[in-house]
C-alpha cells in the first residue's frame, strides 16, 4: 500500500512539474522569427504615384449641382383586416369571393409562406382598421388587424 501511495505521488509530480514549466511563445517553435520592420516615409516627401494622385485632384473641375427637395413620404405599412389563412388558394378564393360580397372595400388574397391570407381594406392607421374590424367580425368572428406592405 506504502508502494502505491508513493507511486502515485511521484507521478502527480512529474505530472505537475512538466505541466507547470515554461512554454515556449507561439511560433517560436524552430527559432526566432525575423522581425518585420516598416519604413516609414519623410513627412515632406512623396511619392510619385502621390504626386499624380494630386495632379489629377487639381485639374478635375468642381460642378456645382442645385438641390432638389426630397419627395414626399410615402407610407410605409398599410393595416388590413385579416378574415382567413388556408393552407390552399382555391379556400382563399372561397373567402375572398365571400368578403369582397359582404364589403365595400379591396379584398386581397396574399401568399406568406406557408398560407394564403384573406385580407381587407387599405387603412393608414391601425385605429381605423380596428373600427372596420368591429363590422367585419360580425361576419367572421376570428378576424383581426395585420400589417401589410403597400
Amino acid at each position: 500500500m506504502k508502494k502505491l501511495a508513493l507511486l502515485l505521488f511521484l507521478c502527480l509530480a512529474l505530472v505537475l512539474s512538466f505541466s507547470c514549466g515554461k512554454k515556449p511563445p507561439p511560433g517560436d517553435l524552430f527559432g526566432e522569427e525575423e522581425p518585420i520592420i516598416i519604413e516609414e516615409e519623410e513627412e515632406g516627401e512623396l511619392t510619385e504615384e502621390m504626386e499624380e494622385m494630386e495632379e489629377f485632384v487639381e485639374e478635375e473641375e468642381v460642378t456645382e449641382f442645385e438641390e432638389t427637395p426630397p419627395p414626399p413620404p410615402t407610407p410605409s405599412t398599410v393595416y388590413r383586416v385579416q378574415v382567413g389563412a388556408f393552407y390552399s388558394s382555391a379556400g382563399a378564393n372561397k373567402r375572398k369571393a365571400r368578403a369582397s360580397s359582404l364589403f365595400n372595400k379591396p379584398v386581397y388574397v396574399e401568399y406568406i409562406a406557408p398560407y394564403y391570407k384573406v385580407r381587407v381594406g387599405d387603412f393608414a392607421s391601425k385605429s381605423e382598421a380596428e373600427s372596420y374590424k368591429s363590422v367585419v367580425r360580425s361576419y367572421f368572428f376570428d378576424a383581426f388587424v395585420a400589417e401589410a406592405a403597400p
